[in-house]
């Protein structure tokens, strides 16, 4: 699946401008790094609800869909955006059993993977539309067009 294959399935669910920015694995060699990747976040991401999609720059392939924004039992969407997703932890590394941040998440699979650029791919849910819904339209497809996940998604 390309980024133009999911951007069809889901059109009807979503708001326009999809945001693009790259995020270079240089900038984790800089002293200041994980900074800089916040702040790239703050600056380029919004808070508000919905998925994003990182492509591998160099060879075109969707690494990782993921998405922010549940529905708490009273119908409201919770204040978790993708915003704070990607600044937030991503649970305890196994290793060090202390948090993992996004930016050093980030930071270890673009090492690990040998990827330079990720583009990351900002894609905002209408309101009422729920961003769980439209992830999972997207893993659906790209699960049943290569019969396994993204690389960095662990499940479904």
């Amino acid at each position: 699946m390309k980024l133009d294959d999911a951007k069809e399935i889901i059109k009807e669910f979503v708001d326009e401008p999809i945001v693009n920015f790259q995020i270079e694995k240089t900038i984790f060699d800089q002293d200041n790094g994980r900074e800089l990747y916040n702040q790239t976040i703050r600056e380029k991401v919004g808070r508000k609800h919905g998925v994003y999609i990182w492509i591998d720059k160099e060879t075109g392939e969707i690494v990782y869909i993921g998405m922010a924004g549940k529905i708490k039992t009273d119908g409201t969407l919770g204040d978790h955006s993708i915003q704070n997703r990607l600044l937030a932890s991503r649970g305890k590394d196994k290793v060090t059993k202390k948090d993992l941040q996004t930016n050093d998440y980030i930071k270890g699979l673009m090492a690990e993977h040998r990827i330079r650029t990720l583009d990351f791919y900002i894609i905002y849910s209408k309101q009422d539309e729920p961003p769980a819904y439209i992830e999972a339209l997207l893993l659906y497809k790209y699960y049943k067009e290569n019969r396994r996940l993204p690389k960095f998604n662990s499940s479904f």
